[in-house]
């Protein structure tokens, strides 16, 4: 599997995960929204919340769409403020990033990830 941004190859973990748990239609999809979100760097974090006021702290606005404070881990920087109780090191696990990454687009589609996705012309 090849992404349409890039001529690196991906991560054999990120591949394996996105082919478990996403469609085949969405594969591409979710290796570029990785991607964008990480770099397919499986340890990226964005910890604005630490240092911005806490989770959901207000940043700026762009696009008008509001940027809130974060603490977004892994391949697709799921943001663990929306996850209380949750074990920070679980999602830098692949399997775990990216199965909590299907269920999220499962439930939103790509708006998760919204200026990725509007990027790549998801959303």
């Amino acid at each position: 599997m090849k992404s349409s941004l890039t001529p690196a190859d991906p991560p054999a973990d990120l591949v394996a995960k996105i082919q478990e748990f996403f469609p085949e239609s969405q594969w591409v999809n979710a290796l570029d929204i990785a991607w964008l979100e990480s770099g397919w760097n499986p340890d990226a974090t964005n910890a604005t919340a630490l240092t911005s006021g806490g989770c959901g702290a207000r940043l700026q606005s762009r696009d008008g769409v509001s940027i809130q404070a974060e603490f977004s881990i892994g391949y697709f920087q799921i943001n663990m403020c929306n996850l209380p109780g949750w074990s920070i090191g679980a999602l830098y696990r692949a399997h775990d990033n990216v199965g909590t990454a299907h269920h999220m687009w499962r439930q939103r589609g790509w708006q998760p990830w919204y200026f990725s996705a509007k990027a790549l012309g998801l959303i």
